[in-house]
């Protein structure tokens, strides 16, 4: 794991390509997400769990970031690692609706997509640019810093 994170030679990293996938849609099973759905784009995939506090922690900073640049050419995929689709429905009922792209990790952490992606704990957010490069990923991403990231990014 300590060799994934933290290699120079890693797969994940800023500057390197994103994988390739395909990954369910959490509301429509029969739709997929994958790396040409967000072709164009700045996108940011998150991995995440109903059940992590982290996670849930992170949200009002999502929110915030998904309002202030959904119309800067910028879009969202939250991808869950709960074990039914059904928790991030109710989840998503309550106090944080998320409104942006929801997608489902069949398999939890032994999903392909989860995987690739090298996602060793959640919360785990990366974000792509427009031609599929990997431009900053987890601490660049959470907490106030996500505003100054995409910022720098997408502009003020």
């Amino acid at each position: 794991m300590a060799k994934a994170l933290y290699s120079p030679n890693r797969r994940i990293a800023p500057g390197k390509k994103a994988p390739i996938y395909k990954i369910p849609s959490l509301t429509d099973s029969t739709n997929e997400f994958a790396n040409e759905t967000f072709k164009g784009k700045y996108y940011m995939i998150d991995f995440w769990a109903t059940w992590c506090g982290p996670c849930v922690g992170e949200m009002e900073y999502l929110q915030e970031a998904y309002e202030r640049f959904k119309d800067k050419n910028f879009v969202m995929l939250s991808v869950s690692l709960d074990s039914s689709p059904k928790d991030v429905v109710k989840f998503r009922e309550g106090k944080w609706h998320m409104p942006w792209f929801q997608a489902f990790a069949p398999g939890g952490w032994n999903n392909k997509m989860v995987k690739d992606f090298a996602t060793f704990g959640i919360p785990h957010p990366i974000l792509i640019d427009p031609t599929g490069k990997i431009v900053a990923m987890d601490n660049q991403l959470r907490g106030d810093q996500l505003k100054r990231t995409l910022e720098k990014f997408l502009g003020k």
